[in-house]
């Protein structure tokens, strides 16, 4: 069958998939509280669940990418969709933390690793011509917005139904993704199992897992502050370091032995050639910084809003949905936007756009007795066109950037960098709030407080005046002025960290981005 004959089905279906996907990334960030009380955990505990579902995707995203080759981008694809339907059912019958943590983070995010790759290669597979460039640029923006909205959906099952309705949508969605997939063609098989550089494998994912588990450590920070009178805990916070380090360590010990396997002539796990090309690096660099900011701001901002308001999580939605009403609007135009000014020029703009939301919103936070939920609606609207322009944008150069051979492979690469980003942002953000929370609160404690000038008795109580600033007593905090105006100020501080957190990052991927540009001639991905 001709490659025009498709129609839109295979778009559809291939969209479908990158929704639910990025559905999962921020739909559960509005439940925290409720995940908390009906599976009787903690905060931590669920944090790390959502922090593990995109390392498990980072970890074997690049495996996923190489397994086309083996057996078919279909037979990957809908490999994962099953494998995903499987792990949505698990998580939505879950009765307590490991139960979601096996369906939600492990299960569902390894067949979402096997899905992504194949969702490009498809596309270019099925289309040409412009009708490929719309396909890849519609397919990216409904994952960005699929991630903005996501709160809202989340907010909406939460507070009417059940958190649990979210992955059960997830379920009867990827049914409808294998009715979808009747028409879709199997690629030519390229490798044979035996061809599998399964050592290359392990020193990817295993030196990513590192990675991102020693940022996990990070995560609970009272492992590793406020040990026994010190303000740092050597052992707990050398364990974390070291593992980072040796993940790092392994990253690099893999880039070596992909370039050895190269130059004797063999087939590596990666192809590392590849990542000569600037535009390609420096491109998924930026996108890098694209997702963990991301992620981060899309788990702390609900967070605060629930704390600080006692409001529901459709409230919550409500409030973050000017971000994905921005992204939608100038997301779906960015083929006209195109056509009058360069891709890589949009990708500036956007930057710096998200750039000037973070410091209207730091802004904000400058004033937390006198901040209410409508103060953030102009911040989040802007961040939303930044991120509307500058993530389609950079995607479709990034794809642009590499030959139809090496869609795959750069595909894999590709989602790799996108789910470190998003796995990193979450604890990384969330971490600086904790941090400027907890630094205000043992600041302001000694002058509020005069036992507390005690060191050992501040150390012994500081948990517990954590606890009531960052799950404060709506209906009591008024009648403690002490306790109101530590608690506005010390939340206020740890936003303040993490938005300037954000800004700073977003400057740094402003930065990267003046290194890419379009493929010579501006060729797009699509174009002839």
């Amino acid at each position: 069958m001709d490659k025009r004959d498709y129609g839109w089905s295979v778009l559809i279906f291939v969209s479908l998939a990158l929704f639910i996907i990025g559905l999962d990334a921020t739909f559960m960030n509005v439940a925290i509280t409720y995940l908390v009380k009906d599976l009787n955990t903690t905060l931590t505990n669920i944090q790390s669940i959502i922090a593990i579902y995109a390392l498990v995707m980072g970890c074997f995203v690049l495996f996923g990418g190489k397994l086309q080759d083996v057996i078919g981008r279909k037979k990957t694809f809908l490999s994962g969709a099953v494998i995903y339907g499987v792990g949505s059912l698990i998580a939505a019958m879950s009765t307590n933390a490991l139960m979601l943590l096996a369906g939600w983070s492990v299960i569902e995010g390894f067949g979402a690793a096997l899905m992504l790759p194949a969702t490009s290669s498809i596309i270019t597979a099925h289309y040409t011509g412009s009708k490929r460039a719309f396909a890849l640029g519609f397919s990216s923006t409904l994952y960005i917005v699929a991630i903005a909205i996501g709160p809202l959906l989340g907010g909406y099952l939460t507070t009417f139904y059940s958190w649990r309705w979210g992955f059960a949508l997830e379920a009867v969605m990827v049914l409808l993704i294998l009715l979808l997939s009747y028409n879709l063609t199997e690629s030519e098989l390229t490798l044979k199992w035996s061809d599998m550089n399964l050592k290359g494998a392990f020193l990817s994912a295993a030196g990513i897992l590192l990675l991102i588990v020693g940022v996990l450590q990070l995560n609970n920070p009272a492992t590793w502050v406020n040990y026994y009178g010190t303000i740092i805990n050597p052992v707990g916070f050398a364990i974390s370091m070291s593992t980072i380090i040796l993940g790092l360590l392994l990253l690099v010990l893999f880039f070596y032995y992909q370039r050895k396997l190269i130059k004797q002539g063999k087939k590596p796990f990666m192809d590392i050639r590849i990542l000569k090309n600037r535009s390609f690096t420096f491109g998924n660099l930026s996108r890098l910084i694209l997702a963990l900011t991301l992620a981060g701001l899309f788990y702390i901002i609900p967070l605060y809003i629930q704390t600080r308001w006692g409001v529901n999580a459709l409230i919550t939605g409500l409030i973050m949905l000017p971000a994905p009403i921005g992204s939608a609007i100038f997301a779906v135009n960015v083929g006209k936007l195109t056509n009058r000014i360069k891709p890589h020029y949009l990708v500036f703009i956007g930057f710096i756009l998200s750039i000037i939301a973070m410091l209207m919103m730091y802004h904000s936070f400058m004033y937390p007795v006198t901040l209410n939920m409508m103060d953030l609606i102009p911040s989040l609207f802007l961040l939303g066109i930044g991120l509307g322009l500058a993530t389609p944008n950079v995607t479709n150069i990034i794809l642009s950037s590499v030959e139809d051979n090496q869609l795959a492979e750069a595909s894999g690469i590709h989602n790799t960098f996108i789910n470190i980003g998003s796995s990193i942002g979450t604890v990384a953000l969330g971490l600086i709030f904790f941090m400027g929370l907890y630094f205000s609160v043992a600041a302001t404690l000694p002058v509020e407080y005069s036992m507390y000038q005690n060191q050992q008795a501040l150390n012994h109580d500081i948990y517990s005046w954590i606890g009531k600033t960052l799950n404060p007593d709506t209906a009591t905090i008024m009648d403690d002025p002490k306790l109101y105006t530590l608690t506005f100020n010390s939340g206020s501080h740890g936003m303040q960290d993490a938005i300037l957190a954000s800004a700073i990052l977003l400057f740094v991927g402003f930065i990267l981005a003046l290194f890419i540009k379009p493929p010579p001639g501006g060729r797009e991905r699509g174009k002839k």
